[in-house]
């Protein structure tokens, strides 16, 4: 993890050199965890997305950006055993965006994006009899998963300025052991 912030910051400060734009906004997620060897479980948070475009044109741009999610998990396991705990969701993403969103200049009232990156999960889930790892009885497991990661997204325009409202939805997959499918979806504001 500590490497893919590193490779994004130098990413952000040499784009910065090249870039025209830096957007941000902020909103609400949900991420459905599944696996092998351990329950699927819902996750509930918020979300802090910067991007920065690196190309634009008339009304197209392409950003990189590190949409950052933060909130708390919870599961049960079929004996009862129940886990609350925090989770953490952190995609370094390459998007191609269109219509509204793309630009800060670009006045159209619908857009859409579409990309791909990889991500950074950890969530902790309740287990049952055994799990992947080889633990035994009831207990509570961290999911710390890496992987692909696609987004795709529409963005509709309000008020009189760049401002849109953006609604997505993710998907990585896990490649360490727990083979994790992570979906999200998120609605935010972007300023």
């Amino acid at each position: 993890m500590k490497r893919t912030l590193l490779l994004f910051l130098l990413s952000l400060s040499a784009s910065f050199a090249f870039s025209q734009r830096f957007i941000n906004g902020i909103g609400i997620t949900v991420f459905s965890t599944g696996g092998a060897g351990f329950n699927s479980f819902i996750t509930g948070g918020l979300t802090y997305s910067p991007r920065v475009n690196i190309s634009e044109s008339d009304n197209s741009a392409i950003s990189i950006g590190l949409p950052l999610s933060i909130g708390l998990s919870y599961s049960g396991s079929s004996s009862g055993n129940a886990s609350a705990s925090a989770m953490v969701n952190l995609p370094l993403v390459v998007n191609y965006n269109f219509g509204a969103g793309a630009t800060k200049e670009v006045e159209d009232k619908f857009g859409f994006f579409a990309g791909g990156g990889l991500g950074y999960h950890v969530a902790a889930y309740a287990n049952d009899n055994s799990d992947y790892t080889g633990n035994n009885g009831d207990g509570t497991t961290t999911v710390r998963s890496y992987g692909p990661v696609a987004n795709a997204g529409i963005r509709i325009g309000v008020g009189q300025r760049s401002h849109n409202i953006e609604i997505k939805v993710t998907y990585m997959k896990g490649l360490d052991n727990t083979k994790a499918d992570i979906f999200g979806a998120a609605a935010l504001f972007n300023f």
